[in-house]
């Protein structure tokens, strides 16, 4: 594998995610929206930062009671659990962009302050920094795998979503199998020198391993149609790549379902974070739930119709 080819990639995405962090938290009162747009334009630019921040901003709170609340409390009053704080804080930042409020004058009915520029300074410290640190954090706990599966997700669902409901379409008999090629194939054109999950390759050369020093890959990948292939097929993949993690001494294991289904494929886990992520048996099992339907209406305007897989249900024995 090509040594932190992945890891260098985040390191340079921190570090120009920081220097769009400071703007924002240096910004004059009369550059402070104009910065804000700035960081936000940038997170939207990048495939990670895009996926982390559209994972963070579903059920957003409304902003205007959290406003209202502030004005007539005179405090900053936000939720104390940390993720429904950081997002209402998003809620707020984007409701300033949005309605072209200024930050200091959401500050002005908390702080003793009376200068524009501290008050705009105290604004960003107060609903800022907990967003940008969530995203932050976000990055840090994304290994250089986990980068190439968020990367493989984003990519085949905005550029080869058609192609490839089009290849499994064509046999569905052998559409599971694949799409595991295609997966296991860009994983190699990333620098994964055997990225199968048993101890031999497609012609049955076993000493392979001894030559590239690698062990085999805890991944797991499964169909979800709906039908046939649904919640039972899914949580067999989840004990395959739990048994993985286990025959490799592995301390994670990756389960990937392409789901071919007119379905909203949700997994109920305690975790919210993204990836998703289910701890058992001393291993942590992340979840990648790759959307390969070719809906004709966007996702604004169609009915959704959402499918879940609960954790009690993956953990049943």
């Amino acid at each position: 594998m090509k040594k932190n080819s992945g890891m260098n990639q985040i390191f340079q995405l921190r570090s120009i995610l920081n220097n769009r962090a400071n703007d924002v938290l240096f910004s004059r009162h009369d550059t402070a929206l104009g910065n804000l747009k700035i960081f936000f334009e940038f997170i939207e630019n990048n495939l990670i930062l895009k996926s982390v921040l559209e994972e963070l901003s579903k059920d957003l709170p409304d902003p205007e009671p959290l406003i209202a609340q502030i004005k007539n409390s005179r405090r900053a009053v936000l939720p104390s659990s940390y993720l429904y704080k950081v997002r209402a804080c998003l809620s707020l930042l984007k409701y300033m962009i949005e309605k072209n409020e200024q930050p200091w004058e959401i500050m002005a009915h908390i702080s003793a302050s009376r200068n524009i520029n501290s008050l705009t300074s105290e604004a960003f410290q107060e609903f800022f920094v907990p967003v940008y640190k969530y995203i932050d954090e976000r990055i840090i706990s994304i290994d250089s795998f986990l980068y190439f599966l968020i990367r493989f997700k984003l990519k085949c669902e905005w550029f080869e979503r058609e192609k490839l409901f089009n290849l499994y379409s064509k046999d569905t008999s052998k559409g599971e199998s694949n799409l595991d090629k295609i997966l296991r194939a860009y994983l190699f054109d990333q620098g994964i020198d055997f990225p199968f999950s048993k101890p031999s390759s497609p012609s049955g050369e076993v000493d392979v391993l001894s030559v590239i020093k690698q062990k085999p890959i805890p991944l797991e990948v499964k169909i979800f149609d709906g039908k046939g292939r649904s919640r039972s097929h899914i949580r067999q993949g989840f004990r395959q790549a739990l048994n993985y993690a286990k025959d490799y001494d592995a301390p994670s294991a990756y389960l990937v379902v392409f789901n071919v289904s007119h379905y909203d494929l949700v997994f109920k886990l305690s975790s919210l974070e993204f990836p998703q992520k289910l701890a058992i048996d001393n291993k942590t099992i992340y979840f990648f739930s790759i959307n390969l339907y070719p809906y004709e209406k966007s996702a604004s305007k169609r009915d959704l119709k959402i499918y879940e897989i609960t954790e009690e249900y993956l953990l049943k024995k």
